[in-house]
């Protein structure tokens, strides 16, 4: 990187604008920052890096709080700084203000805020291109070309020389401290903090296994506690079955009788009562369990680790013993069933016997208490007789009086019928005015009640004429109905007529309107053609954004892919370099072993050899080796070339992006191509309205022309209308006329239709009503006579003594329901009294009858009941064993794994914690006393040492080097030590015993070898602008020459180094200055050229 121009604007102390040629410069190789204390030197490394970055080091130092807006300017002038630099082989410029607050007349403090802003641009192809506006844009781009963060930059562009100083002298914490701030450690020490924590977690896991191992021996001892308490009630004759092992594990009595043998005997015992032997012995048995588990663990009085090794043994005897316990149980369980079922097969033989006995005995009783009521039932019987004789006559008596009651009612209606039409009843009247001539037939009607001859036709005659008059009077109503509507219609026409004049008024001035609003929608779309052009042309742009920001993307990609290949390749170079130098040093160590004291060296010709090389210990480089080292560097290179190619086409798709329109601001460009697809829509909205517009014109000029042919056509439709309406008129009044002739005296045809209807109805009905009566005057005689009958044949001689024989259905029902359940009962028991077991119980002797006695039953039954008892007591205690069985063999079979997690945890606690004491210094094997982080610090402070010496060497004339060391001294920390080696005495000593002048080129030496080892590690660009600060003074004239040699050395490597310092020599020695002017309308910046002599 290379700076060449700068302008300085209202910044610190130069109230105008000033401007530095770094170009001039850069030509003298060498340059002074001179300017009287408290001019603003130290303001111009701060205006470069807060170009570059946003703040300056003097910033940062001060929290950020050091007003950058110079006090001496004008307060309405803004504070800019302007920096133009190359980079990576591409021109640079970079402008940035910061945050000032600038006088207003508006604002109620007198002051408006006005926030800081950045612009990059890039020289390509002769043209200035902006890169980008957004802090946080311009901070990536400016990292990514310079390659180094703020904080780097600092420390390689501007030589922390004097912290250096205070370096050399400064104890271990101190010097870790300093070395802390200059390289960031932050991820080592967050490495011991890790180790630290899972150390820790480790810890707690095992401490969980620990205790998860406690645990188990906790179950272990409650199981065996629930065997002894399982096995302590059990018969001794089950118990004796055990082997003698298990019997001792269980501390069992030898020649005690077991409490278990109550269970036998008492039926509370089976129901899991207990007496307190009961109780005393269970307590005994579970303390004697809990005695034995504990016996079995370790006999050498180790805990812990020893009884979990032990823990799956113990497992798996528990799971073998629960085993034995089942089987053995088992056993005695089934023994104890068998003998349930052969007593339950005699208590059932008995139980039998005894009940038929008992049942024969309940039999014979009842036969005779049946014989008792043998003349009862038969009465009963005789009753219910002559009511089923009864019920057969009820049939033809019910079929008379039903006949008979039908005669009376058809008489009655035929009554009521004949006064309808007869006499002087209203209805009569009616009928005279229905017959009208043949009202006369109405006088043949006699008191037989027969419906005179002729009058069924004279009605329905007469309902013929009403349905005439019907049809003629609907014939006039449809006429009048007619007449209506075309009254009706003649007035909407006349209606229509007056509102079609009006509605073509409207049309005509709707027709006026629609022209005039379309000449004035003509001249809103005259600029159609600009409208588009601006809408395809911002719609490009967005195309070409998002074409930018790709290509921006790719760009920075590919920077990246640079950056990685530049590092393969340095390192490729450095491994080159290494074994040249390896190589070197092994033909210089060769020919040393063939030199003698007075020999000529072929090199030097020198006959003195005061420092022979040595042999090194390192392989030698084979031609080989070498050759693929340089083949694998040539290969880097080849890929850093193809990288950097790569990374150029990139840069040029952007500018080429730019160049076509694009805007670096995706968003921005989007809006203003949605502005004017708005303006476009609006554009088309408009055309739309005028098209719209021209088919409204259209549609209001068709209407107009409606309007007009259906006035014509309405005006023809009223005086057709006149006409139709006039000849229903005359017609209505003639068909009235004839009508009233011929409704009898009627309100209407209707009525006369509905009277005459409903006479022919009256008459039908009157003629089938005599009809039905006749029929059922003829069945009454019938059914009379099949009664006669019935009577004779039965045993009742009227109808009322057999009504008297009748009974209630339901008492009928109960009593042949009673009868039949009582010869049923006497059929039972006759058949039962008959079987083979009846038989068999009348056969039995007075002897066997006396063995069955309820005394003798209850003794089988206890014998029953007691091995009931014994065989479901076993069962529940295998249940219990079954159990526990499952319960052991659960756990034993996580045992060996949970064995194994409790060693894998032990061991991964113990290798963490090693480590972490490790990196902590707190373990013995860390013979140091270096934490992770010093130790990091250490080989970065051997690298820089390494370095240095290259530097110091040549200021010391090669009397000086510096030499890390891993040595304490006075109770500090290991491996930051450092220490001068003086090839004058051969002695290596403190750096604290150097001079002002040796501790100034020292510590000057260190601060060149720092800026190249942070580019180095950060595989930023190479550096070609360095600042040196003070320091100087200190230096007598010889060793300033050797200074001023070094720098000048580095000059001839391509570097311009600014010396930043007040001694006078300086000022003499370097004519090419950069003169920073001290005034009390602020400082100003001059630059002064002339030759550069390090002579």
């Amino acid at each position: 990187m290379k700076l060449h121009r700068m302008e300085i604007t209202a910044f610190g102390p130069f109230a105008k604008r000033e401007t530095v040629d770094f170009d001039v410069l850069n030509e003298a190789g060498v340059f002074l920052l001179n300017g009287e204390t408290g001019s603003g030197k130290t303001s111009v490394l701060d205006a470069i890096c807060f170009a570059l970055y946003g703040s300056g080091p003097t910033t940062v130092a001060k929290g950020g709080r050091k007003a950058q807006h110079s006090d001496h300017a004008d307060p309405r002038t803004g504070p800019r700084v302007e920096l133009e630099f190359t980079a990576g082989g591409r021109r640079w410029h970079v402008s940035r203000t910061p945050a000032w607050r600038e006088p207003s007349s508006r604002a109620a403090s007198g002051w408006s805020d006005r926030h800081a802003t950045v612009s990059l641009r890039e020289h390509v192809a002769g043209e200035w291109v902006d890169r980008g506006y957004r802090p946080d844009d311009v901070g990536q781009t400016i990292h990514h070309v310079v390659g180094l963060d703020r904080e780097q930059f600092t420390q390689v562009m501007m030589l922390p020389q004097g912290q250096f100083a205070r370096f050399l002298q400064a104890g271990s914490k101190e010097r870790e401290d300093l070395l802390e701030t200059l390289f960031g450690t932050d991820v080592y020490a967050d490495i011991q903090d890790e180790l630290k924590t899972r150390s820790d977690r480790a810890k707690s896991v095992l401490y969980e296994a620990e205790r998860e191992a406690e645990r188990a021996d906790e179950v272990l001892a409650r199981l065996r506690e629930r065997v002894a308490h399982t096995v302590a009630r059990l018969p001794e004759d089950v118990l004796s079955d055990l082997p003698g092992a298990l019997r001792t594990r269980l501390d069992l009595p030898s020649d005690e009788g077991s409490v278990g043998d109550v269970a036998v005997g008492t039926a509370a015992d089976a129901n899991g009562g207990e007496t307190d032997a009961d109780s005393s012995d269970q307590g005994r048995a579970s303390t004697s369990a809990a005695s034995a588990a504990s016996e079995e663990g370790p006999a050498d009085g180790k805990s812990g680790d020893a009884d979990n090794e032990g823990g799956p043994d113990r497992w798996r005897e528990l799971v073998d013993d629960c085993v034995t316990l089942v089987d053995t149980v088992g056993r005695a369980r089934d023994g104890a069933a068998s003998s349930y079922t052969g007593a339950q097969q005699r208590y059932a033989q008995l139980e039998t016997l005894h009940s038929l006995v008992r049942r024969r005995g309940e039999l014979t009783r009842r036969r005779d208490e049946l014989a008792e009521h043998a003349e009862q039932s038969e009465g009963a019987a005789r009753q219910l007789r002559e009511h089923e004789a009864a019920q057969e006559l009820q049939a033809p008596l019910v079929e008379l009086r039903d006949a008979r009651r039908r005669v009376a009612t058809l008489d009655a209606a035929v009554t009521d019928l004949r006064a309808t039409v007869t006499g002087d009843a209203p209805s009569a009247r009616v009928v005279q005015h229905i017959l009208g001539p043949d009202a006369s037939l109405m006088d043949a009607v006699d008191e037989s009640g027969q419906v005179p001859a002729g009058l069924r036709d004279a009605v329905v005659t007469a309902r013929e004429s009403a349905r005439g008059a019907v049809a003629q009077e609907e014939s006039l109503t449809r006429d009048e109905e007619e007449a209506a509507r075309e009254r009706k219609a003649l007035s909407a026409l006349e209606e229509r007529a007056t509102h079609l004049t009006r509605d073509l008024a409207s049309a005509r001035d709707a027709l006026t309107r629609s022209e005039e609003s379309h000449r004035e929608l003509l001249g809103e779309v005259k600029d159609e053609a600009l409208v588009r052009e601006r809408a395809r042309t911002a719609r490009e742009a967005v195309a070409a954004s998002r074409e930018y920001a790709r290509a921006r993307a790719e760009e920075q990609e590919r920077a990246r892919r640079y950056r990685e290949d530049e590092t393969a390749r340095r390192a490729a170079a450095q491994h080159v370099e290494a074994l040249e130098a390896q190589r070197y040093a092994s033909a210089a160590a060769t020919l040393a072993t063939g030199l003698e004291p007075g020999d000529p060296c072929p090199v030097c010709g020198a006959t003195e050899h005061p420092h022979l090389a040595g042999a090194g210990t390192e392989d030698e480089v084979t031609d080989d080796a070498l050759d693929r080292a340089r083949a694998a560097r040539d290969t880097a290179q080849d890929t850093v070339d193809a990288s950097h190619a790569a990374w150029q086409r990139a840069q040029t798709g952007a500018a080429e992006a730019l160049a076509r329109g694009a805007d670096t601001d995706v968003d921005a460009a989007v809006d203003r191509c949605r502005h004017a697809d708005e303006e476009l829509a609006r554009l088309e909205q408009s055309l739309t309205r005028v098209r719209r517009g021209e088919a409204e014109i259209a549609a209001a000029r068709r209407e107009v022309q409606d309007l007009e042919g259906e006035g014509t056509r309405i005006n023809g439709d009223i005086a057709g209308t006149r006409a139709r309406l006039e000849g229903l008129l005359t017609r209505c009044d003639r068909a009235r006329e004839e009508l009233a002739r011929r409704i009898r005296g009627f309100d209407s045809a209707t009525e006369f239709l509905e009277r005459s209807e409903h006479l022919v109805r009256t008459v039908s009905e009157w003629e089938s009503q005599q009809r039905a009566l006749e029929a059922a005057q003829h069945e009454v005689r019938t059914a009379q006579g099949a009664v006669e009958r019935a009577l004779d044949a039965s045993p009742f001689e009227t109808e009322s003594a057999a009504d008297e024989a009748l009974m209630d259905p339901a008492d009928a029902a109960g009593l042949s329901e009673r009868l039949t359940v009582l010869q049923e009962e006497r059929d039972s028991v006759s058949a039962e009294l008959a079987t083979q077991d009846m038989q068999r119980a009348e056969g039995l002797s007075a002897e066997e009858r006396a063995g069955l006695s309820e005394e003798a039953l209850a003794r089988t039954a206890a014998e029953r009941d007691g091995y009931e008892q014994l065989r479901d007591a076993l069962n529940q205690k295998l249940g219990g064993l079954q159990t526990l069985a499952a319960d052991a063999a659960s756990h034993a079979e996580h045992m060996p794994a949970r064995h194994t997690e409790l060693e894998r945890a032990r061991e991964n606690a113990q290798r963490l914690s090693g480590l972490a004491d490790v990196a902590t210094a707190n373990s013995p094997e860390n013979a140091l006393r270096m934490t992770l982080t010093s130790f990091v610090l250490a080989a970065k402070l051997e690298h820089v040492a390494a370095v240095a010496s290259e530097h110091l060497a040549r200021m010391s004339s090669g009397r000086f080097t510096l030499v890390h060391t891993d040595r304490t001294r006075g109770g500090g920390k290991s491996g930051l030590g450092l220490e001068i080696d003086d090839s004058w005495t051969g002695v290596r000593r403190g750096t604290e015993t150097l001079s002002g002048g040796e501790s100034f080129f020292t510590s000057l030496a260190l601060a060149l070898a720092l800026a190249d080892v942070v580019r180095s590690e950060a595989g930023g660009q190479e550096i070609d602008t360095l600042f040196v600060d003070e320091g100087f003074g200190s230096l007598d004239e010889q060793t300033l020459e050797q200074v001023l040699e070094t720098l000048d050395g580095l000059r001839r490597t391509g570097r311009v180094i600014g010396v930043v310092s007040h001694v006078s020599e300086m000022k003499q020695r370097i004519d090419t200055q950069l003169v920073v002017t001290k005034t009390p309308g602020g400082s100003h910046l001059s630059v002064v050229a002339g030759p550069w002599d390090a002579a």
